[in-house]
């Protein structure tokens, strides 16, 4: 009986050493999380951004990107253009007073090489989060602002996303 366990154990073992290389857990280090591509994400610099807005976005980009640290040296400059605003989607039909707005944000980028002055990486970007609208008035700001915040979170993942891919294709 203690034999065959250990023969099924022996067999499960070798088998999980033949897969090991054909899987990669979500977390571990990679494309996604920097991988070979880390050095060159660490040495873009994100060009300074105006309003509130621009403060999340160029937040998230830097710790995103260089992990909240400035690159010595940059390689690459990022410009981003971000806009955004609420519209309402949902309205109490008695009072006529939105209930659930959604704020819609956009983002235009350019990443250039400081060397060259040759365009990396350029796109648009979009992103929205939802919030509802209080009859209180601090409250309603409050989940505005909230909402700008998980807006721009968006806004500088699909950046760095779309900075990852441009990297990764090769080069002409």
């Amino acid at each position: 009986m203690l034999a065959r366990i250990f023969r099924i154990g022996a067999l499960a073992g070798a088998l999980g050493l033949g897969l090991a290389g054909c899987f990669q857990p979500l977390h571990a280090p990679g494309v996604f999380a920097g991988g070979a591509l880390a050095p060159t994400l660490a040495s873009i610099h994100v060009n300074q951004i105006e309003g509130h807005l621009g403060y999340q976005v160029k937040s998230e980009l830097d710790f995103m990107l260089t992990n909240g640290t400035p690159p010595a040296t940059p390689a690459y400059r990022l410009n981003v253009t971000p806009r955004g605003g609420a519209s309402s989607i949902v309205v109490d039909v008695q009072s006529g007073r939105p209930q659930i707005m959604t704020y819609d944000m956009s983002a235009n980028y350019v990443l250039v090489a400081v060397q060259t002055g040759k365009v990396v990486s350029a796109g648009t970007v979009r992103g929205f989060a939802s919030f509802d609208r209080s009859t209180q008035r601090y409250a309603t700001l409050r989940a505005q602002r909230d909402a700008e915040i998980r807006a721009a979170k968006q806004i500088a993942e699909q950046v760095r996303l779309r900075i990852i891919a441009d990297f990764a294709k090769p080069q002409s």
